[in-house]
């Protein structure tokens, strides 16, 4: 599995589980309405400290040296809202809003995403605490949570590799 899969699967899960908008930081868009997630990569491969598991595999057209390791990626979410009047007329603090989104998408990471993602070969090593983390808008403060993730996976890395076909030894072929 590579960093962009693991990513992947990541995002798509907790975005149905929340129901919410998540995309990454920094992507060209229009804003979006609130509430919604803003996550990014803070670290997309982080070594295991072995050399990992080799093992070379004869396939149909060559041999190829198969690396596997345990790797890590860190992932940092961030929910955001602002104070509003709903449709229906009830005001919405954005606030209570931010922290109770990151929380329950903190406790998806905790609970039910981390069996479902154990299951596709992603597991949480570790989960933050949900911190304040509000920015000053133009004239008003916009209400931010957040916390960050470690997952581990198993990367593989391939490459072929040559093969001793046929060899001499003390005169006679092998």
């Amino acid at each position: 599995m590579r960093a962009k899969e693991v990513r992947n699967i990541i995002i798509r899960q907790l975005t149905e589980y929340l129901n919410a908008e998540v995309y990454r930081a920094g992507q060209i868009s229009p804003e979006a309405a609130p509430p919604y997630v803003v996550y990014s990569i803070t670290s997309p491969y982080i070594p295991d400290a072995t050399m990992g598991h080799m093992e070379a595999v004869r396939e149909n057209n060559g041999t190829y040296l198969y690396r596997k390791e345990r790797a890590g990626m860190s992932l940092s979410f961030t929910v955001c809202s602002w104070n509003r009047a709903a449709a229906d007329g009830q005001y919405i603090l954005g606030e209570d809003e931010a922290m109770e989104l990151a929380e329950r998408a903190q406790g998806w990471f905790l609970h039910a995403g981390r069996a479902g993602l154990s299951a596709g070969g992603i597991v949480v090593e570790d989960v933050n605490n949900v911190q304040q983390r509000n920015t000053l808008m133009v004239d008003e403060e916009a209400n931010r949570y957040g916390f960050d993730v470690l997952v581990r996976y198993i990367r593989e890395d391939r490459k072929e590799i040559g093969t001793v076909e046929e060899a001499i030894t003390k005169g006679r072929k092998k």
